[in-house]
This record gives structure tokens, C-alpha cells and sequence, in this order.
């Protein structure tokens, strides 16, 4: 049923775990006034802490890539394409101005997999996975920061193109480590990245 928050007992169900190994590397775009390629925040975005509290009592969610591509449609296309047919033209600060860092993993990672049909066993709503209902989600990612198996964060597919995203929880950051960090203009793959989605400067 679509739309079903957490039970109250959901302390006691059993996570479906996706552990991911030591020494494994993923992606992150970021805008360079943020210096630190491990820097978050806790505005509200798709798994972020959905209580009305200060800052300092809420948790904060940094969100990876499994490679360039997925990286750049979830930070910087995102929904630009729909319904556009020709090239899109984007501001040339839209990719001066941001950085790509590699980000590998210094210890294991132990995240709720709500790929597959992992999220019906766990009687986690499709919504959420499909990004739906932004605050459903952050309901269930509350859900799962709570849960007793403490889990580092969330494995889950892009809405975008399905490729493997990562939502990592705050308590886990230290387990992640910049391994090398570049414009992202400098990035191996870029141009074929904005060929494949007829993107230019404006």
C-alpha cells in the first residue's frame, strides 16, 4: 500500500543488508565553495532527517555515485531534460564552478539495499524507492538511522537511470576517505557524459 509510513515497531523487523567492502570507489560532484569533498549539510533532500529540530540534533545525509554519469544527472541534469527534445544549454558556472571527487571506502559499509525487491521484504512502500514522496522517504530513512542494526546509511537506485547511489549517514563519514579530487571539467568521461545527454554551454 502506497504511502505507509514506519510501523512503530519497526525496531524489530530485519534489514536487508548490502555490505560494501573496504577499498571500493565512488563519486561525488560539489560545488567548489565547499572546499571539503566529505562536506554535508542538512537541508532537506531525499533521505534527510525529517524532524523539526535544530541542526545539531538532526542527522545529515552525504550522497555518492557508483561512477561519473549517475553523479551528474543527480546533482547537476536532474529533470532539465523532460520534454526537451534538442540540445540543453546550461550555464558555463554549472560545471566550472563544481568539483568531482572519488571517494573511497576506508572501512566496511554496511547500508539497507532498497534495490530489487529487497524494500518489499523489508515492507518498505515503492514510493520510497522511487522517490516519489520526498517526505515518506525521509520518514523511512529516519526509520533506518534509528533501527538497532545501525546501519551506515542507505544502497538504493537512481530514479533517474537506475544506476547504484549511496546515502550515507553522518555517523558513518568517518569510514570514507577523498581519494582524488578534480574540477569537474577535468573529470575522465565528462565530454561523453554530455554527448550521451546533448548537453552544452549556453
Amino acid at each position: 500500500m502506497p504511502g505507509v509510513p514506519p510501523p512503530p515497531d519497526f525496531g524489530r523487523a530485519k534489514l536487508e543488508i548490502e555490505t560494501i567492502p573496504r577499498g571500493r570507489t565512488f563519486g561525488r560532484i560539489y560545488w567548489s565553495a565547499y572546499p571539503d569533498p566529505l562536506g554535508y549539510g542538512k537541508s532537506p533532500s531525499r533521505f534527510s532527517d525529517p524532524r523539526r529540530r535544530v541542526p545539531a540534533n538532526r542527522f545529515g545525509v552525504l550522497y555518492l555515485g557508483d561512477c561519473l554519469k549517475v553523479c551528474f544527472l543527480e546533482a547537476v541534469l536532474r529533470d532539465r531534460r523532460e520534454g526537451l527534445v534538442d540540445d540543453l544549454p546550461i550555464e558555463e558556472v554549472e560545471l566550472t564552478q563544481r568539483r568531482y571527487a572519488e571517494i573511497a571506502t576506508g572501512a566496511d559499509l554496511h547500508l539497507v539495499d532498497l534495490r530489487g525487491d529487497n524494500a518489499v521484504r523489508m515492507g518498505v512502500p515503492t514510493d520510497v524507492v522511487r522517490a516519489q514522496r520526498q517526505n515518506l522517504a525521509r520518514r523511512w530513512s529516519l526509520a533506518f538511522n534509528e533501527h538497532p542494526a545501525q546501519p551506515d546509511g542507505i544502497i538504493y537506485p537512481s530514479r533517474l537511470n537506475g544506476a547504484t547511489n549511496l546515502a550515507i549517514y553522518d555517523h558513518s563519514i568517518a569510514k570514507l576517505q577523498p581519494k582524488r579530487i578534480m574540477t569537474l571539467l577535468g573529470a575522465p568521461g565528462l565530454a561523453r557524459v554530455l554527448e550521451d545527454f546533448k548537453v552544452g554551454l549556453a
